[in-house]
């Protein structure tokens, strides 16, 4: 039977010794005498740095808690490897091993990524402290950019090598693995549409041999993307209650590859049932209500909801609303969907500061001369809108952006413009090819914003088998700081038929001025050149140029006329271009004619811009005043205005050779459908196809001379596909003539390239 009385005195006991022995240790650390401190270990660092790490010392309080501190604070300069304290004979023993420092970095195994990208990559440099941390950091770094372009097997190992005097070189060894990419893209959930449908939607895309473009990677941050796509996708087809569950790539068990797999909810599909606008702003809304995207029985696309919106804002902005405020707010019922438009105004406000951002190289004048307000205006949306358009057909910027910020200024705002600039000058020298021109040279040195100030210079050279111009110009868009243009060229042209037994040579200059009436751009310009046709003595010609063993002197006056619309300079997907020319020749000189020449574009979008149909079309002619149009100053037509012919290969044709003469009035007019739609998203690649129609005739040299009265219209359709490459821009045309003459010479594929370096 236990004694717990004798239990009870025995615990106490023990509590005692317990509590005598902590009052000794606390007494020892309290008491803890240290005369001298010695260090040893150090190659760099100086004593006195880590003497700093004791409070007051020499006159330190030792005990373990300041013992303790110092050595975490030591390892925490991340200057040491190791630490080591030990007292004996009331001396401090400090024993320390330094971390090296970097010497060199180096880079093995790397046939991938660049030194310089890897360099760039990672978080330690040349002449750092080495540290286990920072390393750690570095090869995580390595392993995910590696896995950016699907290598997710890739290793990095680090080999340290000692060079004395506490340096090491570091060399990242990397083992780049096996590519790995999406063997399968699996959905659950869908019921409506089906697997092939989706996939085409988003842009990962599984393996296959002809994927060459890296769509096929499994890259972790493109699934939140294609969630997006696929969220867009059944919201335009009235899904508005979809969802994306889960969305994960799995790594096959053989590291082959990954599955991606989507878990996803459909919901019911909703239809319009009731559109309602609720306004004090205007009485009749039942003509507005069909004018919006969205209709009565239509299913629910989220395109046609946001276009709607956008349509009321504009509506409203143009009858004088500056400030409108459309709130739809939708109201689902079983399978329909009430819309109600909520149009508001708020008081007018004027604008207080027009801020300007991004513009490290384009004065702020020139991008507030585009501006159609100043500050003190009052505010108008239409009027931002065309100015921000304005700003996009520079050509100086890639994004143009805007956005309004309420002020403390009662009834006032901020307009804040962001712009992100593109390199507007190049010197290059280039080489390329072309099936209508053959082999081409490139010398050049443009600026199309010269010191910010939107100047634009030139120097051209163009060189090929059947072709050479050069050209040195100048533009000022601004003059006496006006809305007034000066600008002037020098220029030598010279150029051979393809048989090679008639050359032309033409040098001139021309300047001129041009200035801006509302929408409209107005030039005049005033263009002197000489022009000699040499007929080679073995040429089998039977027509005659008008310009045999003469040198022709053309004086002459253009006036022009000009509007572009467009949202772009580079790739307009909607507004329009045109100008219209006419020149009078015979102020001096040989040559008396009037030409008139018209050219316009329009681009429309469609199916929200999935889809850009274009519209090319032209018409010229040029009628003798004095004397016969020779054949410097007529036409030509072919190439890349009728696609599917020689670059000369339409009108009429000399009788001997065969080759074009050109003609005295032409027409062409091209309807053309482009779209990235189907194609891989990585690349830029496009496709187009097009018809085009057009017509040349009419020559004052009948003599030797086929179809020059012949009007016939040629017709072509065809397809074709653009893109940007490594090596520069690259086009192919297929072009095939349904409607021809049998003197014309086609040419239906039209391949050009080109690179500059």
């Amino acid at each position: 039977m236990i004694n717990f009385s004798k239990l009870f005195l025995l615990l106490n006991k023990f509590l005692l010794i317990l509590i005598f022995l902590a009052k000794f240790s606390l007494s020892y650390a309290e008491q803890l005498r240290i005369e001298k401190v010695k260090i040893n270990g150090t190659q760099r660092i100086s004593k006195s740095f880590i003497l700093n790490f004791f409070p007051g010392y020499p006159n330190t309080n030792f005990n373990s808690e300041v013992l303790n501190k110092f050595t975490k604070d030591l390892y925490n300069s991340g200057m040491f490897n190791k630490v080591n304290l030990k007292v004996d004979n009331n001396t401090l023993l400090i024993n320390v091993e330094e971390y090296p420092i970097i010497n060199e970095i180096s880079f093995t195994g790397n046939d991938l990524l660049e030194n310089e990208t890897l360099s760039n990559l990672i978080s330690i440099n040349s002449r750092d402290i080495f540290n286990k941390n920072d390393l750690s950091d570095s090869i995580k770094k390595i392993k995910v950019e590696y896995q950016k372009i699907g290598r997710y097997l890739a290793q990095v190992n680090i080999k340290k090598i000692e060079i004395g005097e506490g340096r090491v070189n570091l060399n990242f060894e990397i083992n780049e693995g096996a590519l790995l990419v999406v063997k399968n893209i699996n959905f659950i959930g869908n019921k409506n549409f089906s697997d092939s449908e989706l996939k085409s939607k988003i842009s990962t895309k599984e393996d296959a041999w002809y994927k060459i473009f890296g769509s096929n990677k499994f890259i972790p941050e493109r699934l939140d993307y294609d969630k997006e796509k696929l969220r867009e996708f059944y919201n335009q087809r009235g899904y508005v209650d979809f969802t994306v569950k889960v969305a994960r790539g799995d790594l096959l068990p053989n590291f082959s590859g990954f599955n991606i797999n989507f878990i996803i909810s459909e919901g019911q599909r909703y239809s319009i049932d009731k559109i309602k606008i609720n306004t004090s702003l205007i009485d009749d809304n039942k003509n507005l209500l069909k004018q919006l995207y969205l209709q009565k029985g239509d299913f629910f696309d989220s395109r046609a909801y946001d276009e709607s919106t956008r349509y009321l804002i504009k509506h409203f902005e143009s009858k004088g609303f500056s400030f409108v405020k459309v709130v739809p707010f939708i109201k689902k019922h079983k399978n329909l969907i009430d819309i109600t438009y909520n149009i508001t105004e708020s008081s007018k406000k004027f604008i207080n500061k027009i801020i300007i951002l991004g513009n490290t190289r384009t004065n702020d004048s020139v991008i507030r001369r585009e501006l159609s307000f100043l500050e003190g205006d009052p505010f108008n949306k239409d009027k931002l809108n065309l100015s921000i358009n304005s700003l996009k057909r520079l050509g100086f910027f890639e994004t143009v952006n805007y956005k309004l910020k309420d002020t403390n200024v009662s009834q006032s705002i901020d307009i804040i413009i962001q712009v992100k600039e593109i390199n507007t000058g190049s010197a290059s020298l280039g080489v390329g090819y072309s099936s209508l021109n053959n082999t081409m040279f490139t010398l050049g040195l443009k600026e199309r914003n010269f010191l910010g100030e939107g100047k634009n210079l030139r120097f051209e050279a163009n060189l090929s088998d059947q072709k050479s111009n050069y050209n040195i110009g100048m533009t000022e868009p601004y003059f006496l700081d006006r809305h007034l243009s000066l600008f002037g060229s020098i220029y030598d042209q010279e150029s051979e038929n393809s048989k090679g037994d008639i050359k032309n040579d033409k040098t001139g200059f021309n300047f001129g001025l041009g200035f801006k009436l509302n929408d409209l751009s107005q030039t005049i310009k005033y263009n002197f050149s000489t022009s000699e046709t040499i007929t080679s003595s073995t040429s089998t010609a039977a027509s005659v140029t008008g310009e045999e063993d003469k040198e022709i002197t053309t004086s002459s006056m253009t006036y022009s006329l000009s509007q572009d619309t467009t949202d772009s300079y580079f790739s307009a997907s909607s507004g329009y271009r045109w100008n219209f020319d006419n020149t009078l020749a015979g102020i001096g000189g040989d040559a008396k004619f009037y030409k008139s020449v018209f050219n316009i574009k329009v681009f429309y979008p469609i199916s929200y811009g999935d889809y850009i149909l274009g519209l090319k079309s032209g018409f010229g002619f040029i009628s003798s005043i004095d004397d016969k149009i020779t054949s410097s100053n007529r036409f030509i037509l072919g190439g890349k205005t009728l696609r599917g012919f020689d670059n000369a290969g339409v009108g009429p044709r000399d009788t001997g050779n065969n080759q074009s003469v050109g003609g005295n009035n032409f027409y062409n007019l091209s309807f053309e459908l482009k779209s990235d739609e189907f194609m891989p998203e990585d690349t830029g690649l496009e496709w187009f196809v097009f018809s085009d129609v057009g017509s040349l005739w009419g020559t004052d040299y009948k003599s030797g001379v086929k179809g020059y009265d012949d009007k016939n219209p040629r017709v072509t359709n065809g397809f074709g596909l653009s893109m940007n490459t490594p090596v520069g821009p690259l086009q192919m045309v297929w072009g095939f003539p349904i409607q021809s003459e049998t003197y014309d010479i086609e040419e239906n594929f039209q391949f050009s390239i080109g690179t500059s370096f």
